[in-house]
């Protein structure tokens, strides 16, 4: 009787301590996980980029301003002219076409939307 109560206790301690392992590996295979995932955001933290640039045409209607700018150095991009949204009407407000401006923006869903628009005039 005392072997077989011995033969339980030793295997309930096994099975608790298999069951520990697999626990902490479980653990650790979701902090990797939670790292990677953070690892993942920082990456695709969102960039703005700076330029200067004529105001060509602006379309309220569509939330689009064409501008004609300069080299933006963070994208590598020679002067170019081509459209940027805008969200926000106001943004816009005071600005004119032929006006020099200096811009910020940000690729967002596969369009370049400005954030901050400002005429040098």
């Amino acid at each position: 009787m005392k072997r077989n109560v011995m033969y339980f206790i030793s295997n309930f301690c096994a099975v608790l301590v298999v069951t520990g392992f697999i626990t902490m590996q479980q653990t650790e295979a979701s902090s990797i996980l939670l790292a990677d995932a953070a690892a993942v955001a920082q990456k695709e933290t969102i960039l703005s980029h700076e330029g200067s640039a004529t105001v060509k045409t602006i379309d309220m209607e569509k939330g689009v301003v064409k501008l004609a700018h300069g080299p933006v150095a963070s994208l590598k991009w020679p002067a170019m002219t081509m459209n940027f949204k805008f969200i926000d009407s106001a943004l816009i407000q005071g600005i004119k076409v032929d006006d020099a401006v200096t811009f910020t923006f940000i690729k967002s869903n596969g369009d370049y939307v400005i954030t901050h628009i400002k005429s040098s005039q």
